[in-house]
C-alpha cells in the first residue's frame, strides 16, 4: 500500500482566496486540514479547521475566552462580518508551517513518521511531473490507523 492508494482527494484553495470562500470548503467537504497552495498551485501549508475558526474571533475573545462565556451571543454578528473582510492570506502566519508533501509512492510508516515531525494533521500526496505540483490528495492519521488496526 502506497500513499497513492491510500490518498483522499482534496480541493485546494488559493492563497489569495477570500477567507469566506475557505470556510465554506472546510464545511462542505469535513476535511482534517484545508490544504492552501500558491496561485501556480504549489502546496504552502495544510491548516487544521481550528485554526481557520480562531482567525474569525474578535482580538479580546482569543486573548480571553472567559469574555466569550460572558458576552454570550452578542458577538456572533462580528465574526461573522470579520469573516467577510479577510482574505485567507490575512489569517495564515507570515511564515506558515511548512506542508508535511510525500511522494505518491510513499510508504505508510513513512507518511506517518513526516506526520509525528511536522505535527501536521494531514499529509499531502504530491505528484511533481514535468516540475509541476499535481495534489493527488491528502492522508490523515485516521487512515494510517485504519491501515494498521
Amino acid at each position: 500500500m502506497h500513499a497513492r492508494d491510500l490518498a483522499r482527494p482534496c480541493t485546494p484553495v488559493r492563497i489569495d482566496a477570500c477567507f469566506q470562500e475557505a470556510v465554506r470548503l472546510l464545511i462542505h467537504e469535513r476535511v482534517p486540514a484545508l490544504v492552501v497552495v500558491s496561485a501556480d498551485g504549489h502546496p504552502l501549508t495544510a491548516v487544521p479547521p481550528a485554526t481557520v475558526l480562531s482567525a474569525a474571533l474578535p482580538r479580546p475573545v482569543r486573548d480571553d475566552p472567559l469574555l466569550a462565556a460572558v458576552v454570550g451571543e452578542a458577538l456572533d454578528e462580528t465574526v461573522r462580518a470579520r469573516a467577510d473582510s479577510l482574505l485567507l492570506a490575512d489569517v495564515l502566519p507570515q511564515r506558515p508551517p511548512a506542508p508535511a508533501v510525500v511522494s505518491p509512492d510513499a510508504s505508510p510508516l513513512h507518511m506517518a513518521a513526516v506526520m509525528e515531525r511536522t505535527g501536521s494533521p494531514v499529509v499531502l500526496v504530491v505528484d511533481y511531473n514535468d516540475d509541476q505540483p499535481h495534489l493527488l490528495g491528502t492522508v490523515d492519521a485516521t487512515t494510517l490507523l485504519q491501515h494498521y488496526f
